[in-house]
């Protein structure tokens, strides 16, 4: 690739994620989630109220303008050339845990897998085997950066958001969403090896441009509310089955009676068996960020990239019986 093209890649790079369905904010996304943002306004206004009005409770200036969103601006454009970077690699991880798994099955046992075209409820089965599997995976480093404190350090970047956007879902520290990658990749490529293993060696997903059909399906139906001001609830028995973005809403709040609930992504399963689900009955008056106050620390995305390793440092050293001042922010 010459200079001209891997520049042209870099700066293109925060652009991509609007034109990609791989990405979490691609434009038709968008577009759905206004739509149901509308259906959901429109409700709450008068009949005869005009348009503007709507659109003026969807889009408030003050939301849009403030300190914490114009972070996030700039945050999402570095993080996303960052990440040519430094998340890239990583996006082959599954393929390489797949390799040295099928390669260990080899050894201890005899590959019983056909080797003939699998029917279309296998590939079904397969898909939602699948998307099951990333999304435990991503649950399980959900919890855990809440749970173990030096990670907490990290996913505290997310929650450091005072007011929320959709682009606040990419608020995210890069050590924080390679942990992800990481954990999600390597259950992914052990199912996929024992699928291949011992099932079918002709299985694959059900893929709609990049993507499997359940993720797919799950950021048209309203993805980018989760990280927004409008409250949609799906109600007391589906609540129990998929995250809606109130539950997301929740998890960010810095309601004590809120705090480590909902961390699921799509299903709601995973956190009623660790018992940290919670359904709300009724709208509730929220107030976004880390409830301590600390949040006013994350001012700027410099901020952002350094201060987890500053306080994560302050922990190791305190457990190790130093002192804080060897590792005391300038910031």
């Amino acid at each position: 690739m010459d200079l001209f093209s891997e520049s042209l890649r870099i700066i293109c790079a925060p652009l991509a994620h609007f034109s990609s369905p791989t990405a979490r904010v691609y434009i038709p996304y968008l577009l759905t989630s206004l739509i149901i943002a509308l259906l959901i306004e429109r409700k709450s206004h008068a009949a005869d109220a005009p348009v503007s009005e709507t659109m003026h409770a969807i889009f408030p200036k003050k939301l849009y303008t403030h300190s914490s969103s114009v972070v996030d601006y700039i945050y999402f454009i570095s993080n996303s050339i960052l990440y040519l970077f430094i998340l890239t690699p990583f996006a082959g991880w599954s393929v390489i845990v797949a390799r040295y798994v099928t390669e260990f099955l080899s050894l201890v046992v005899h590959p019983i897998a056909s080797a003939e075209p699998v029917s279309v409820w296998m590939t079904i089965a397969f898909t939602v085997v699948m998307a099951l599997v990333v999304d435990f995976g991503t649950f399980a480093a959900h919890m855990l950066m809440h749970r173990i404190p030096i990670l907490w350090e990290f996913h505290k970047v997310h929650h450091s958001a005072q007011v929320m956007t959709p682009l606040t879902v990419y608020r995210m520290h890069p050590l924080d969403d390679g942990i992800t990658l990481i954990i999600t990749g390597t259950l992914l490529g052990i199912t996929d090896a024992f699928f291949r293993f011992f099932v079918s060696s002709q299985v694959s997903q059900h893929v709609v441009a990049g993507l499997s059909l359940v993720t797919l399906l799950f950021y048209v139906f309203g993805y980018n509310l989760r990280h927004s001001h409008i409250w949609v609830s799906y109600g007391p028995l589906l609540s129990r089955i998929f995250i809606s973005p109130a539950q997301h809403q929740i998890h960010h709040s810095t309601a004590r009676r809120h705090w480590n609930k909902n961390y699921g992504f799509v299903f709601a399963v995973w956190d009623w068996i660790f018992q940290s689900l919670y359904v709300p009955k009724q709208r509730e008056q929220l107030e976004f960020g880390l409830g301590t106050g600390e949040e006013r620390e994350y001012s700027s995305p410099l901020r952002l990239y350094v201060l987890p390793f500053i306080k994560a440092g302050r922990r190791i050293v305190k457990k190790c019986g130093g002192t804080k001042s060897a590792v005391r922010s300038k910031f």
